[in-house]
């Protein structure tokens, strides 16, 4: 059961900014759909990575769970998971002063916060500029 705790991680806190967003604008659906990507929904960018892998469409189930594909291909994209979209996001909750997309901006920093620490990445790591300037080396990237 513990290798499949990668599915349900993030779901806490990405319910709690989904509670904020129904307490604040009550079930605002445009609202609530964005927290729940940017707070669960990205992990779909390793799908963009297990296929650049794999080279083909066909997804084995346990190896992509597993995430050794990152070591075997070197190279870690995850175009999502970077602190460039969450500052995109704030910039865009200052322009429009829309509240809700503060709870947007918490589900994505929070995804990244916690990824942050519970992986053994380096410090830069989940800024992409920080992984494309260092050619996503996966030995650029994890401690």
């Amino acid at each position: 059961m513990y290798k499949y705790r990668v599915l349900f991680e993030h779901l806490p806190l990405t319910i709690i900014c989904v509670c904020l967003v129904i307490y604040f604008d009550n079930f605002n659906l445009i609202f609530l759909s964005l927290c729940i990507f940017f707070g669960y929904i990205i992990d779909i960018d390793h799908i963009f990575d297990y296929l650049l892998f794999k080279k083909k469409v066909k997804i084995d189930f346990q190896e992509f769970i597993s995430g050794n594909y990152f070591k075997v291909s070197k190279r870690i994209y995850l175009p999502l998971h970077s602190y460039e979209l969450s500052i995109i996001l704030l910039f865009i909750f200052f322009i429009f002063n829309e509240t809700n997309f503060i709870f947007v901006f918490f589900a994505h920093i929070l995804h990244l916060l916690q990824d942050q620490i519970t992986n053994k990445v380096k410090p830069l790591s989940y800024f992409f500029t920080y992984r494309a300037l260092n050619s996503f080396n996966v030995n650029c990237v994890c401690k």
